[in-house]
């Protein structure tokens, strides 16, 4: 018997897997290599999109998927949708675009003294009743500089502010994850989100370091919501 798998084009099994749930893709991947390749490719679950959320149309500083187990709603931020202190300002950070980043440009810090981002998002785009972690994607280049044992501040705020905390991001500590696509993370914060209509505020996040000294060769990709994992 043929097995079909073998000879469908791939196009065709990554539309195929790309209508399933994220769980029905995960076990179809367990009995079949050919849909775990198609299950576990970004290409399967990046243009997914709710038709009822039209704002989640990817514009070059938003992403929106789903996480393949839970089938929970995920969302990032890329640098060009946050508010980066003199983003606008050639003399002080550049707009670059690198093959590892999934955004057309990131932020780079060029020559500044205070470095400071910050973001909302509004939780009504979330999966309800879920528990979320926010995380902070950065890594640094080769011209780093004003970020060794400087500690950066980070807050996160959903309805009462909640009180910051320092992580020193160079050298890394046990704070800061490596990730597999290159990009280093920090869990900035977390927050549970209420029944559908009932949570239609914002999610704020802050990152900063405004002591007086020159900072230079941060690279910023943007901020990342995922459900968090129980381990």
């Amino acid at each position: 018997m043929t097995d079909i798998t073998r000879v469908l084009p791939k196009a065709l099994l990554w539309e195929i897997v790309s209508r399933l749930t994220p769980r029905d893709a995960s076990r179809t991947s367990a009995v079949c290599s050919y849909f775990k390749e198609c299950a576990d490719s970004d290409e399967t679950w990046r243009d997914l999109h709710l038709s009822d959320h039209p704002v989640l149309v990817a514009d070059g500083t938003k992403r929106f998927f789903l996480e393949k187990e839970s089938g929970k709603k995920c969302y990032m931020i890329g640098a060009s949708g946050l508010h980066i202190i003199w983003g606008d300002t050639p003399r002080y950070r550049s707009w670059i675009p690198i093959p590892e980043s999934r955004f057309p440009q990131v932020a780079e810090l060029d020559h500044v003294w205070w470095f400071e981002v910050k973001g909302n998002l509004q939780i009504r785009l979330l999966s309800s009743k879920t528990s979320y972690d926010v995380f902070f994607i950065f890594k640094f280049g080769s011209n780093r500089f004003g970020f060794t044992d400087a500690p950066v501040s980070f807050s996160l705020t959903k309805g009462d502010q909640s009180p910051p905390r320092e992580v020193v991001l160079d050298p890394p500590g046990s704070d800061v994850t490596q990730r597999e696509d290159g990009w280093m993370e920090i869990k900035v914060g977390e927050f549970f989100t209420e029944e559908d209509g009932d949570d239609d505020g914002l999610v704020e996040f802050r990152a900063w370091q405004t002591e007086g000294h020159i900072k230079r060769g941060i690279l910023v990709e943007g901020i990342e919501f995922r459900p968090t994992r129980n381990e």
